[in-house]
């Protein structure tokens, strides 16, 4: 699993020393979304704790130079109550039991599941930027995300399109990066292959019908490098019927800040396109 690999890896870059103790009272994060968030809106001396994934560039989405400045923490219930917080900000993935250990002990826990469109994203925005008193701050980022966004809903024919990563997952309907390709003039191919949401769309059934346009890795690094490269090498052959655009695996997971990004690259992509192209 590529959050795994990750995972070892970011304890790696930790070296062998002991990691810089967690200042008490303050708001710890163990999800690298809440982390991209916190990055934005949260005043200096306010985050005491991020993801371990936020301290390695392959699964950040917070600037991996900010997350570094703080101590990086798990999900595990020993964990966070060593880290004595006064607010954990954690994910839906987060145990259960982790979170009742927690109540036990009289820490707030505040979880945010994986938010499946642009308005349920910006909700997490202003819950975030409410537990930090962090408001203005946390509208001014949504009023970011706003203009990066098509001021109307596309009109006209769309493109075919895939969002394919690591692993052949791809990202279906009903989720944040749906709405993001139907916003910008995309239509999701997902469907034709049978996906709904969340899946994993395989090299050879790609090939046989792909869309307009793959959205994905092209300079992956690390263990991912010889399996992505070997994917570029087949998909070449499908020559100038699609076309293969640079999206890398940390823009698939997360909202906040990520949706400025993903736009950019969709918003560039889809301008390349005649505006009657089916």
């Amino acid at each position: 699993m590529r959050f795994g690999r990750c995972l070892l890896a970011a304890f790696a870059l930790a070296g062998c020393g002991s990691p810089p103790a967690i200042r008490a009272n303050g708001v710890v994060s163990n999800n690298p979304c809440i982390d991209s968030v916190l990055a934005e809106i949260a005043l200096p001396g306010q985050v005491t704790a991020v993801s371990i994934y936020s301290h390695h560039p392959n699964s950040a989405s917070a600037p991996v130079a900010w997350a570094r400045q703080l101590p990086a923490i798990g999900i595990s219930a020993e964990e966070l109550l060593l880290a004595r917080p006064k607010i954990v900000l954690t994910g839906n993935l987060a145990s259960g039991g982790t979170n009742a250990v927690l109540a036990r002990a009289g820490i707030k826990t505040v979880a945010l599941g994986v938010a499946p469109t642009i308005a349920d994203d910006m909700q997490q925005i202003r819950t975030i930027a409410a537990v930090l008193d962090r408001v203005n701050a946390g509208e001014a980022l949504i009023s970011d995300i706003q203009e990066s966004l098509p001021n109307t809903p596309f009109s006209g024919p769309s493109v075919s399109a895939i969002i394919w990563q690591n692993g052949g997952f791809v990202a279906g309907k009903g989720t944040l990066q749906d709405e993001l390709l139907a916003r910008h003039g995309f239509r999701n191919a997902s469907a034709q292959y049978g996906l709904s949401s969340w899946g994993i769309l395989p090299l050879e059934t790609l090939m046989r019908n792909p869309p307009v346009v793959i959205f994905m890795p092209t300079h992956p690094h690390g263990s991912d490098a010889r399996e992505m490269t070997a994917r570029q090498k087949l998909l070449a052959h499908l020559g100038d019927r699609t076309r293969i655009v640079d999206f890398p695996d940390r823009l698939l997971f997360c909202g906040g800040q990520t949706i400025i990004k993903v736009s950019a690259i969709l918003s560039k992509t889809r301008a390349t396109f005649r505006q009657d192209m089916p």
